[in-house]
């Protein structure tokens, strides 16, 4: 029980390591090959040019077998790490880039594939990790996420998306959990007949303005899961913000135009696709517990192991089998220390009860499957040498935590060291842990949610705080429910870094002094609020830096707490990046011109900079992709000046730095700031769709010539977009019907992998017509037919 690994991946993966060579002999720019390898799966992590491929693994599932064969690729290729995240992935992290292109390949070769884990895309499919074995679930959801996969990572528009498109299963009826907070959340169901289908959640997210989802169904029939996922990109593609990162979520799309108005939208969405009669049917899956030769060991007369057992062990819904929870400890597992071996012995030993044995958790640990009762003394001896982590309370093995500022580039505080600490002193309270074994502490190193900090019980997302100078801290959060009527965690208040684990102490202590207390989510949501927003306002001020430098360094830093350090984030790969390297540039330059404190060579550098970037900037909208100096001014002043959309009071400022472009711009800084201001004005005035605003002035010159129409038939234009990358290909085709009238016809040439793949489904969405699609020997040709 897999996903299938789609047909393009050899090819992708042959167009990887040609991107990669070309960005390492400065042939491409890192954006170029930044748009191309983050839907790939691979991020540049903190440190510039060491990389972290992140492998899916649908619903956490993945063999033994498989996953002894990735830690062996890692190693291999001198990974030092890998990290279990909260979408139940595992990512191979710290690799030079020369090693990236053949990780992948022998990925591919043990079934395994990073594509679609990064970007607008379509990422990786959760599961509830007691799928299929627990005792009180609905039905097995894991088939159908395997089958989604399957289907979404082989569709080129699943990688064309306005923002990243997250799904979540629930195999229980009654508890939501995370298909709640999801773009799209599946919680099983079933019907007065007995038929298998689902309630279906939309828009939910943990992010920006973050909210638990919408109901669209009480009850959707399996058999139409495809078709609705089918429907939910072509809505989301039509009407998802393409131009404001920050607002392109699912989300977004309801705040924008209404819980109704969004619904019924996605409803007829979903009539138009049903009418393609595309549905699925999934087979149960083959028997998980195959046959298996064993000689039991005797059971140890100790109460460390029973211990274990009453903390891990948990008894599947088939008789004679258990599931047991290795943990993690925070997601990391070191390639180079001595743990590694011990768990390779277990993987091997699990192997022997079949390939359905261990899947990923969302809380960042290994979850074992199938396993005979009759096995568990033996197991227990295997993961007992993994160390005293393995097997201490479940509250501190359960602590999540993103990667925080130490690989991640938007990290702020170093959440792992943070979570560490709450571990340490958690261990070291006295406290009856066991008794709050349940309780969910979730750490994320900045204000996005990768450590999801909002479907907590206790949630921290670091910030800088100040004082006298900048501090390390965290904003609180409190009391998620994630099941009976979800909501998410709200926020109390900050707290500096250093007082956090002592907080959470505190706050369980009390907890565990009422005798007769509620739930830990019920506590925290009456009585446990007056006592966490007492605390919190105990801890508001800290000493001086002279009195206890220790609150100005963040928990196992060696260096005084900046957030200098902090980078562009590597999600937003695509045309937009294009857009913002030049937004940057200009804001750069426009900083030390203003201070006056550059000298003169200096200075005219930077005017001449930013003629150059507001030159730039725009052109990516318009499909082109300049390879020279004189071409992006030659481009700007045909595309932008000429038609009317910049002032052609700027023309001589242009054409100068075209023609002379060691000439003295010194004197021309307030002109080249203001053409800079009228570009970025003329970006954040564009609509969704990439076009601005009609022009209010005269165009100074004609506009462009026609394009040349086919040789052979007259009806029909012709455009040659062979070596043009993604997303250039798609903009030039989209501006190319832009200029055409309804039921013309327009052929496009295109390479052959990523064009092919990715352009007509772009162009379909688009609601275009693909007349005809034809291989021509190294390309294809693809004739449209504008709607």
């Amino acid at each position: 029980m897999s996903y299938r690994l789609p047909a393009s991946l050899t090819a992708d993966l042959t167009q990887f390591a040609t991107l990669a060579g070309d960005y390492t002999e400065g042939r491409v720019s890192a954006t170029e090959f930044k748009a191309f390898r983050v839907p790939m799966g691979v991020y540049e992590q903190r440190h510039d040019e060491v990389y972290m491929a992140r492998v899916r693994a649908t619903g956490g599932v993945i063999s033994p077998d498989q996953l002894l064969r990735l830690i062996d690729i890692a190693r291999a290729h001198g990974s030092n790490l890998l990290h279990l995240t909260t979408r139940q992935e595992i990512q191979i992290q710290n690799l030079q880039l020369g090693r990236v292109h053949s990780v992948l390949c022998q990925l591919q070769a043990a079934g395994l594939a990073t594509k679609g884990g990064g970007g607008n895309t379509v990422r990786n499919i959760m599961v509830s990790e007691m799928s299929g074995i627990g005792p009180s679930e609905t039905f097995d959801t894991t088939p159908y996420a395997l089958e989604l996969t399957s289907l979404m990572i082989a569709e080129p528009d699943s990688y064309l998306l306005p923002r990243k498109m997250k799904i979540a299963f629930s195999s229980d009826e009654r508890d939501e959990d995370y298909a709640a907070i999801n773009d799209v959340g599946l919680v099983a169901r079933l019907n007065a007949n007995g038929r298998r289908g689902f309630r279906v959640y939309v828009g939910g997210g943990a992010g920006a303005r973050p909210t638990t989802g919408w109901i669209l169904t009480d009850f959707l029939p399996d058999t139409q899961l495809y078709t609705l996922l089918r429907a939910l990109k072509t809505f989301f593609s039509e009407h998802g913000n393409r131009k404001d990162r920050n607002k392109a979520r699912i989300r977004f799309i309801f705040y924008k135009r209404g819980a109704e108005e969004t619904l019924g939208l996605i409803r007829r969405y979903f009539d138009q696709e049903r009418v393609k009669n595309k549905e699925i049917v999934v087979s149960p899956p083959a028997d998980e517990r195959p046959a298996y030769t064993y000689t039991p060991k005797p059971e140890p007369d100790s109460e460390a192991y029973r211990q274990w057992r009453r903390r891990y062990v948990v008894r599947q819904r088939q008789a004679g089998y258990v599931s047991v929870l290795l943990p993690v400890t925070l997601g990391n597992i070191a390639l180079d220390d001595g743990r590694i071996d011990p768990l390779c012995r277990v993987l091997h030993f699990i192997s022997r009860f079949g390939a359905h044995t261990l899947r990923f958790t969302n809380a960042q640990n290994i979850r074992l499957r199938n396993m005979p009762t009759e096995s568990l003394p033996e197991l227990y001896e295997l993961i007992a040498a993994l160390g005293d982590e393995a097997t201490a309370p479940a509250i501190v093995n359960h602590i999540v935590s993103c990667t925080g500022a130490d690989t991640c580039r938007l990290g702020i505080g170093l959440s792992k060291g943070l979570a560490a600490a709450i571990r340490r002193r958690l261990l070291a309270s006295g406290l009856e842990l066991d008794r709050v074994a349940d309780v969910q502490i979730h750490v994320t190193g900045c204000p996005n949610s990768c450590g999801q900090q909002l479907w907590a019980d206790l949630g921290f997302a670091g910030r800088a705080l100040h004082n006298e100078r900048t501090y390390p801290g965290y904003q609180v959060f409190l009391a998620a429910r994630r099941r009976h009527d979800p909501r998410l965690a709200q926020s109390v208040g900050n707290l500096s870094a250093r007082d956090v684990p002592v907080f959470v102490e505190r706050l369980l202590a009390d907890y565990l002094s009422r005798p007769q207390a509620a739930s830990f989510t019920d506590y925290l949501s009456a009585e446990g609020r007056t006592v966490a927003l007492r605390l919190i306002d105990e801890y508001k001020t800290i000493p001086s830096f002279a009195d206890d430098k220790n609150y100005y360094f963040d928990w196992g830093a060696e260096e005084l707490f900046t957030v200098t350090p902090r980078r562009r984030a590597e999600c937003s790969a695509g045309l937009f990046d294009m857009i913002n390297v030049d937004i940057d540039r200009i804001a750069a330059a426009r900083r030390t011109l203003e201070q006056g404190t550059a000298d003169e060579t200096t200075r005219s550098r930077l005017v001449a900079e930013v003629v150059f970037a507001a030159s730039r900037m725009l052109l990516v909208t318009r499909g082109l992709d300049p390879r020279s100096a004189t071409e992006v001014y030659d481009a700007f002043l045909a595309h932008f000046v000429e038609p009317g959309y910049v002032s052609a009071h700027y023309r001589g400022l242009i054409e100068k730095s075209r023609d002379h472009a060691e000439a003295d711009f010194r004197s021309q800084a307030d002109d080249a700031l203001a053409l800079a201001d009228e570009v970025i004005s003329l970006y954040k005035e564009m609509d969704d769709s990439l076009q601005f605003k009609k022009p209010v002035q005269a165009p100074a010159r004609p506009a462009p010539a026609t394009p040349e129409r086919h040789a052979e038939r007259s009806d029909v234009r012709r455009k040659d977009l062979r070596g043009v990358l993604c997303p250039m290909n798609f903009v030039r085709t989209k501006h190319e019907l832009a200029s055409m009238g309804s039921g013309e016809l327009l052929e496009i040439w295109l390479d052959d992998g990523q064009p092919i793949e990715n352009v007509p489904g772009s162009v379909r969405l688009e609601g275009h017509t693909i007349v005809e699609q034809t291989p021509k020997g190294d390309y294809w040709r693809v004739l449209i037919r504008k709607k």
